[in-house]
């Protein structure tokens, strides 16, 4: 077995004084509430306001999703809902179209239309909870314009909304399916960014540093991207867009994945405090306090679950929500132990968030802040991957930043890099996995778990209604915005499109057909699979 950290350096067998030397409890630490926040952003921690404790819902349609997220309510879920986009929404393509018949509604929420959102919505309260949509970029304003569409429909006020709706430009790079080039994913996340702080929606932006650490990336190379990421996009925002880095700062939301390795996972989260506090006080010259404050959710690791022995997951799963919390997340949702077969059963989820609660309400591990603080070995483990995560950032800026680095598959070759490497050590036994490497059983002798599938048919059958509802909108409707939103993509990467957007989902336009206008008008084709043909003409 390896005795060293998850990104490669030596651990001794005891830590003492001269290994944070160095070390200031003013400079380094300070009390939990105050600069740098190693310690955490509230001085009485958990006793205040616990964490947002949520599952993440979505499968095979919205009425369905709509019926597990009133589940959860009644199960405990607390503060907030977590729903994730399916395959087809996240590309995004329509129920209908050929490859969308196949994907729809499998591992996620199908949400192609306004309609969709209504009927996740239903029975369901948009205020006084944060609402969180999980997708990928190019789906993300689509998110958002829901969420104004339908609280200017419902009369609820915009400014008593919050959760996060919108996604970083960066996820093709760690195995996520949105399949828009780099550019006007990147033009879509800055423009629904702008719109959102310029009209004051509270609605944050999701920037997952889970997707790269689930996709391979050690905890010191995703934390090295994520502020890789926070440095751009914040610098686009405040330079290419004239927006104020005090608005910016509070638009972030960052979504880690805590994984196996207790102590670490609990000094990433400490670092990552330390390291956005610095760069938004000395670099962007924060004015605001809460500004130094990244509002850091977790989710447990989806990758550390394993198909074989899943009663084994909920051990993981516990150590992991454990880790988070000591850390100090402000909210979570934490893996199941059926994660590796599909989407979460009842059993399941109530597993999960019942993990959460017996951590909050029998363990006492929330009565204190940062309650590892002053161990050397934690210390230690803080400052040494944020050494390590700075070397990582330092490379990207030597590439020319976040895109540029992107853009010459810099990003790609070290997850990829990253991953073959992993599964080597799984390989090799030098990376120990129960069940799967170590104390292996027989299939036969493996326990089965009670799994919630999506069959095929049920995917066709989400198809047939889409098609069918198409028929019965007010197409002159439609193509009138449609067509104004296709002359506005044409007028250049700082020209907005979510006014566009959001009208062309007032009058139940598709996700398919606002992504494939947006994309015409670029001079790209009208499908990213080449497959339909555009039914639209604005020539």
């Amino acid at each position: 077995m390896k005795r060293e950290t998850d990104y490669g350096h030596p651990i001794k067998e005891v830590y003492g004084p001269e290994d944070v030397a160095g070390l200031s409890y003013e400079r380094d630490l300070g009390d939990p509430g105050k600069y740098p926040y190693t310690r955490g952003y509230y001085p009485e921690g958990y006793r205040g306001r616990l964490w947002t404790q949520r599952m993440t819902a979505g499968l095979i349609s919205s009425a369905e999703t709509n019926k597990v997220l009133k589940k959860y309510r009644e199960m405990g879920e607390r503060g907030g809902m977590c729903v994730i986009c399916d395959r087809t929404f996240a590309m995004p393509i329509d129920a209908d179209h050929p490859i969308g018949r196949k994907e729809v509604g499998v591992l996620g929420w199908p949400g192609g239309s306004l309609l969709e959102f209504e009927t996740l919505m239903d029975g369901i309260p948009m205020t006084g909870q944060s609402v969180t949509l999980l997708s990928t970029c190019a789906s993300g304003p689509l998110q958002l314009a829901y969420i104004v569409v339908y609280c200017q429909k419902n009369g609820i006020n915009l400014s008593e909304i919050h959760g996060a709706a919108t996604s970083y430009p960066f996820a093709n790079c760690f195995g996520q399916c949105d399949c828009q080039p780099l550019d006007l994913d990147l033009k879509l996340f800055l423009d629904a960014a702008e719109y959102t702080i310029r009209n004051g929606i509270k609605m944050r932006t999701c920037l997952l540093s889970q997707h790269a650490q689930e996709s391979g990336l050690n905890n010191a190379q995703a934390l090295g991207v994520e502020m890789a990421m926070l440095n751009e996009l914040c610098g686009l925002l405040v330079n290419e867009r004239g927006l104020d880095f005090d608005d910016v700062a509070l638009l972030s939301f960052e979504l880690v994945s805590i994984g196996m390795r207790f102590f670490e996972e609990i000094a990433k989260m400490r670092a990552l405090r330390r390291m956005w506090a610095k760069v938004a006080k000395e670099k962007f010259k924060a004015k605001k306090e809460r500004s130094l404050q990244l509002l850091m959710a977790v989710h447990t690791s989806g990758r550390t679950m394993t198909y074989q022995q899943p009663l084994n997951n909920i051990v993981r799963a516990t150590i992991e929500t454990l880790a988070g919390v000591i850390g100090g997340c402000t909210a979570m949702d934490n893996a199941c132990m059926d994660n590796p077969q599909a989407e979460p059963s009842e059993l399941a989820a109530r597993m999960s968030l019942n993990t959460q609660h017996i951590i909050s309400d029998e363990t006492g591990v929330a009565d204190v802040v940062d309650p590892l603080a002053g161990s050397y070995f934690v210390e230690y483990l803080t400052n040494k991957v944020e050494e390590e995560a700075y070397k990582v950032w330092n490379d990207i800026e030597a590439q020319g930043g976040m895109v540029a680095a992107v853009k010459k598959g810099y990003i790609q070759n070290m997850v990829e890099k990253a991953m073959r490497e992993r599964q080597r050590e799984v390989e090799t036994g030098e990376r120990v996995i129960i069940g799967v490497n170590k104390l292996v059983i027989p299939p036969e002798d493996d326990f089965e778990i009670p799994i919630k599938e999506v069959k095929i048919e049920d995917s066709e059958k989400e198809a047939r209604r889409i098609e069918e509802w198409k028929k019965t909108r007010n197409m002159a409707l439609i193509e009138k915005s449609l067509s104004q939103l296709y002359k506005d993509a044409q007028k250049g990467d700082r020209f907005n499109l979510m006014p566009s957007i959001i009208e062309a989902v007032r009058v139940y336009a598709t996700a398919g057909e606002i992504m494939g206008v947006i994309r015409k008008a670029r001079g790209l084709s009208y499908d990213p699979f080449n497959m339909i043909e555009c039914p639209f003409n604005f020539e």
